[in-house]
């Protein structure tokens, strides 16, 4: 192309296309609500900038001429790029309202899903993902637009931090579906090997449940597992037990009573959030603290 004749290049193209579509220069015209001389004029200008013809006229009509087929997707490319520098701006407000999420990695995803993934309507545009309760401190800390559920107690500087919510839990497999553990019948229950967060995750969390289970006087070896989908094989194979929120969808699990060993989550967001930021931590905060009840 020529791009000392180039013209008003995405006018030219716009009108391709409408005539490409309609096959009928007379019917576009009418469509772009302009005359047929000025839009066959458009064409010409367009096919000569080209270098070639790109439709072949007939009494019916005009068709795509081999180059006019082999151009259609580039005009079409031409358009949609005009499209995003046009809404440029209207991209960067979303972005700038759009929150990210981290929750603890080691949570089963299906938990995750009844507890947090049903907000109501006016819930803010997210991104969610799994991380170490130190990494989403980290991040909360750097990012204004990020919002964390950490397992405490975690040190949290200078972050919002709402109050700590604690999430009944049961441990699975258990020994039958809904029977209440006690110490005594979690003593029995709970296996050689109890799988738990990796320490690196959330050290004083780790020490907490390790003091929590001596106490209990509950001896098992804890190993450190991060990915959930190990923990999920694991436990399928009867080769350890793991402790999950309450209620987590399609996991036979026994309950535990009540204050015996919760998992305390808390929220957290910077001290500088934009007000999206804010009301994603409420409500993640109010939908802690239901399944927090008893």
């Amino acid at each position: 192309m020529k791009t000392d004749r180039h013209g008003n290049l995405l006018r030219w193209v716009e009108y391709f296309i409408v005539v490409a579509e309609t096959g009928h220069v007379s019917r576009a015209a009418e469509i772009l609500g302009i005359a047929q001389p000025p839009l066959s004029q458009t064409i010409k200008k367009l096919e000569a900038a080209v270098g070639t013809e790109l439709f072949i006229r007939h009494a019916r009509g005009v068709s795509l001429s081999p180059a006019g087929r082999a151009f259609l997707p580039r005009a079409q490319s031409l358009l949609d790029a005009q499209q995003l520098v046009m809404t440029l701006h209207q991209d960067l407000e979303q972005a700038q309202h759009r929150v990210n999420v981290l929750l603890p990695r080691t949570l089963p995803p299906s938990g995750v899903s009844a507890a947090l993934l049903s907000p109501p309507p006016d819930f803010p545009p997210a991104e969610w993902a799994g991380a170490a309760s130190t990494d989403i401190v980290r991040a909360v800390r750097e990012n204004p637009a990020t919002v964390g559920i950490v397992t405490a107690p975690i040190i949290t500087d200078e972050l919002e931090a709402w109050p700590v919510v604690a999430v009944p839990q049961s441990l699975a497999p258990g020994l039958a579906m809904h029977e209440t553990l006690n110490k005594a019948g979690l003593r029995r229950a709970v296996g050689a090997v109890l799988l738990a967060p990796p320490r690196a995750d959330g050290p004083a969390a780790f020490d907490v449940l390790s003091a929590e289970l001596e106490s209990a006087g509950i001896v098992t070896q804890l190993r450190e597992v991060a990915d959930p989908l190990r923990i999920a094989a694991e436990i399928t194979c009867a080769a350890a037990t793991v402790l999950v929120p309450s209620g987590t969808p399609n996991l036979p699990a026994s309950p535990l009573a009540s204050g015996l060993l919760p998992l305390r989550l808390r929220v957290l967001h910077h001290p500088d959030a934009a007000s999206s930021a804010i009301h994603v931590a409420t409500m993640l905060h109010e939908c802690l603290a239901r399944t927090g009840r008893p």
